[in-house]
């Protein structure tokens, strides 16, 4: 008995100790420096020119500074807040699609259909592969 209460506590305790390990402290980015970030890696992988990645980054801290907006909101539920996201989104890839010519928007739109193969392979919350339940 002795035996199975020390186990118990051993297990909590190792389980408490884990979860309290805080995540790597990341700088936090203002919305400029978030938007400075995304225009350039645009800017390195479609080769903008000047007026394009003036108008992409306008673009971009637009987007940022919603999302701050957003996500400072605590009011509203997890859900409206996932709505509110995408929209502002795809709002902003409509924008961006505009500025871009044919043969970027082409390049554009395989960086984010590889953007969106390389998520679908990230783990879930439970540390495992993102799989169905019912696969078994």
């Amino acid at each position: 008995m002795k035996r199975l209460i020390f186990a118990a506590l051993f297990i909590l305790g190792t389980a408490a100790a884990g979860s309290a390990q805080e995540r790597p402290n990341r700088d936090k980015k203002t919305p400029e420096q978030r938007a400075q970030l995304m225009t350039d890696s645009y800017n390195k992988k479609l080769s903008l020119s000047e007026k394009q990645r003036s108008e992409i980054y306008k673009i971009n801290l637009e987007r940022a500074k919603n999302m701050e907006k957003l996500h400072k909101s605590s009011k509203a539920s997890h859900e409206k807040d996932l709505a509110k996201s995408k929209k502002l989104h795809q709002a902003s890839e409509n924008k961006i699609n505009k500025v871009l010519n044919e043969q970027q928007r082409k390049t554009y739109a395989s960086m984010k259909s590889h953007k969106m193969e390389k998520a679908k392979g990230h783990k879930t919350r439970t540390g495992r592969p993102d799989r169905q339940r019912n696969s078994r």
